[in-house]
């Protein structure tokens, strides 16, 4: 069996992002953190999409996460919610749920401790219709970790992902 060494792999190809920012986020300064990122194709921006619902969060700050989320897993019928470490943003971590934040023992847990519950400000990026337009998926990669970077950038997920 032999290997091909010649032919070249295809690196996926990313039509787009989705980029979840603070609550409160302007466009002005989307615009301005995206400017600041070195995408190199052009892009359109569609602020505030409704492409994508935005996710609920809260700002917890970094020595009462453990005790926080000790206390959400404890209540039975309070939903899962995503407890990622990677989103840590100066003195917080940023605490995430697609659902759950309207469930009464829920937002018991989050009254206790003082949280406010805000929701996500999607923005889509897109780089065209055109698959010559995308990009490659190792500079999204780059891209993506230089926005998380940004303290108003909480997440930001691939879209159109091809070969």
């Amino acid at each position: 069996m032999s290997i091909d060494n010649e032919t070249p792999v295809k690196e996926q190809q990313i039509a787009g992002l989705f980029i979840e920012f603070e609550n409160g986020t302007t466009e002005q300064e989307v615009k301005t953190i995206l400017e600041n990122s070195n995408i190199p194709v052009n892009y359109s921006i569609d602020y505030n999409t409704d492409i994508s619902a935005g996710r609920n969060y809260a700002k917890v700050e970094k020595d009462k996460k453990t005790a926080v989320v000790d206390e959400f897993k404890k209540g039975e019928k309070i939903p899962e919610p995503d407890f990622p470490p990677d989103i840590k943003k100066g003195d917080y971590y940023i605490v995430v749920s697609s659902i759950g934040f309207e469930d009464e023992n829920f937002l018991n847990v989050m009254k206790r401790n003082n949280l406010q519950v805000k929701m996500t400000t999607i923005c889509y990026v897109s780089f065209g219709n055109e698959p010559n337009n995308w990009i490659p998926e190792s500079e999204a990669i780059r891209i993506r970790n230089e926005l998380e970077a940004n303290e108003k950038v909480f997440i930001v997920n691939f879209d159109g992902v091809a070969y």
